[in-house]
């Protein structure tokens, strides 16, 4: 009886975090507003490019907070120079995060 207690109590806790947790997903902390993909992207590029040139170089991302959700550069799609372009990530950010995602 106590082992089903504590698996029922588990089972709330985790069932509660996990509905708390995606009523925040794409919002600041549940303040009523979300930002768009395209605000993301932007905000999310600008954290890559250390010398603000609409260019992220290999080392701006390795250096940047990115690297815990994307782990490799070349998932960026770089250029031939090995550059990734501001427009390029925008276009891939924002395919990426469409809401008309076929759902599986």
């Amino acid at each position: 009886m106590k082992i089903l207690e504590t698996a029922s109590i588990t089972l709330i806790v985790f069932v509660t975090a996990l509905i708390a947790g995606s009523a925040y997903a794409g919002s600041c902390g549940g303040m009523g507003h979300t930002h768009s993909a395209q605000e993301m992207a932007e905000m999310y590029f600008s954290q890559m490019d250390a010398n603000s040139d609409a260019l992220v170089s290999e080392d701006e991302f390795k250096a940047s907070t990115m690297t815990k959700f994307v782990k490799n550069f070349k998932a960026l799609k770089p250029n031939a120079q090995g550059l990734v372009e501001k427009e390029a990530f925008l276009k891939l950010f924002k395919a990426a995060h469409s809401t008309n995602q076929p759902q599986v």
